[in-house]
């Protein structure tokens, strides 16, 4: 398997996604959205792992090898670098895969798109978009995360960033859904909003790692690879 940079345009926004090769078309797909700083190149080692399935990772908007423009991050404008992607690569029935804040973006995306989708993987995330304070914006400056060159890019999520519910819409999903919980203090995703998700989706089931906080993968990476294959074997028998 190789991995090859590909690129997607919407609204002369280009966005940069990772496409494996050599892919056995027998095998579920696979589509990986990263959370609010994450880009493709993160998840290259995890495509590798899933081989000789067909997997994409792609940077967002002012992520990564991603454009990023002076203004224009609103919750709907992720959701369209989703969309850009989808299209250009032509993926279908395909698993999308979810982290952190990439989980709204993700659930937005799929209920307006669910016939395309045949299983989702939410990983340590509820189903809302929050509204970011401006001390998120501070930190990540202070520490020098993306640079000078792109810290626009985290003033502007947060200024545009509107709380937004989205557990009713989870309603219409009837695809599988697996859910990755962090157990310990460190985990973003609570167990009220396990519940809310076990009571609004159809076909929902839970793992908890009870070891691990909001990174999922640590202290155990196999661990974290074997449960998302194993889900990815089920779909694969549908």
């Amino acid at each position: 398997m190789s991995i090859i940079d590909c690129y997607a345009k919407k609204d002369e926004v280009t966005i940069h996604y990772l496409d494996s090769t050599n892919d056995d078309p027998n095998l579920t797909p696979f589509v990986y959205i990263p959370g609010a700083l994450g880009f493709a190149e993160q998840f290259q080692e995890e495509m590798k792992y899933f081989s000789p399935r067909r997997s994409i990772a792609l940077s967002l908007r002012g992520m990564g090898k991603s454009d990023a423009p002076q203004t224009g991050y609103t919750l709907e404008e992720h959701v369209s670098d989703i969309q850009s992607v989808v299209e250009k690569s032509n993926v279908k029935d395909y698993c999308m895969m979810a982290y952190s804040m990439g989980v709204p973006y993700a659930l937005s995306f799929v209920v307006r798109n669910s016939e395309q989708i045949k299983g989702l993987i939410i990983c340590d995330y509820p189903a809302k978009y929050p509204s970011i304070p401006q001390t998120w914006v501070d930190g990540i400056i202070s520490k020098g995360i993306l640079g000078t060159e792109r810290s626009h890019v985290i003033q502007e999520i947060q200024r545009d960033s509107v709380e937004t519910y989205l557990w009713k819409e989870l309603s219409s999903l009837l695809c599988p859904v697996l859910i990755l919980k962090g157990g310990t203090e460190h985990a973003l995703l609570q167990m009220e909003d396990v519940e809310q998700y076990k009571h609004h989706l159809k076909n929902v089931s839970v793992v908890e790692f009870s070891d691990s906080g909001h990174e999922l993968w640590v202290p155990d990476y196999d661990r974290f690879i074997h449960t998302i294959k194993e889900f990815l074997l089920v779909l694969d028998e549908m």
